[in-house]
């Protein structure tokens, strides 16, 4: 009688051992998709919606929070302004994908880094399978794209809105020397150092398919997308994504 009742007594420690690991595995299950949930949704920043868009991270010496939208064969990959985030590409982004192009947008790393943080993140289009790839910036990210335009393989165009010709160990005169696609410039009146600097990029770029764009207002960088003159801005990056992709 005595070894009977050891025998149930083993029998349901087992069903209640068996029964806690399955609980364990649970919570555990649980635990991890909401790790990766919370991980998502913290690449996105809060500023994009979750439908349409593909976050992700690039390596590029530091890693670097990236968002892509669309899957077009012409990709585009779009740099924001000192102090910014991809979040300055955030309403921007989703028309572009919505004109047929993949569009790549992401946070630079380290202030010295960026030039290489744009290359990488152009490097990352291409491998998500864009075949063509153009290149845009706002302040300080149009003059690493015009930078980038210069150096990457398979960059058909470029744009810059608002790009200081010097900024830090970045150069943009250089660049537009030596790339020979379709470039825009764009700045406004009142931002006067940059509407300048517009104009010395566009009298050195060697390209036969340039164009600069000074429109009225002050507004600085992705901020001309908002301002008095958004339709010519937007119409002008149009054309030159068009003319870039033919």
């Amino acid at each position: 009688m005595l070894l009977a009742v050891a025998l149930v007594s083993a029998c349901g420690g087992t069903d209640e051992s068996d029964e806690s690991s399955s609980a364990a595995s649970t919570a555990a299950e649980t635990a991890r998709a909401e790790t990766s949930t919370a991980a998502e949704e913290e690449l996105l920043y809060g500023c994009l919606d979750p439908d349409g868009v593909k976050p992700l991270t690039i390596e590029s010496g530091d890693t670097l929070d990236a968002a892509v939208f669309g899957d077009g064969a012409v990709g585009i990959v779009l740099a924001h302004e000192r102090g910014g985030s991809l979040c300055n590409w955030a309403s921007i982004a989703p028309d572009l994908a919505d004109q047929g192009y993949r569009v790549l947008i992401f946070d630079f790393g380290a202030p010295a880094t960026v030039a290489s943080d744009m290359l990488a993140a152009t490097e990352e289009l291409r491998r998500l399978g864009a075949e063509k790839i153009i290149v845009g910036g706002a302040s300080l990210g149009g003059t690493a794209a015009l930078m980038t335009a210069a150096r990457a393989r398979d960059v058909v165009g470029a744009f810059s809105l608002s790009a200081p010709a010097v900024y830090g160990n970045l150069e943009g005169l250089p660049a537009v020397r030596r790339f020979r696609g379709p470039v825009l410039f764009v700045a406004a009146t009142e931002d006067s150092l940059f509407a300048e600097d517009a104009r010395r990029l566009y009298r050195a770029a060697v390209s036969g398919k340039k164009e600069l764009l000074i429109v009225a207002g002050s507004e600085h960088g992705t901020a001309l997308y908002g301002g008095p003159a958004a339709e010519r801005v937007g119409r002008a990056v149009d054309r030159l994504l068009a003319d870039a992709a033919s």
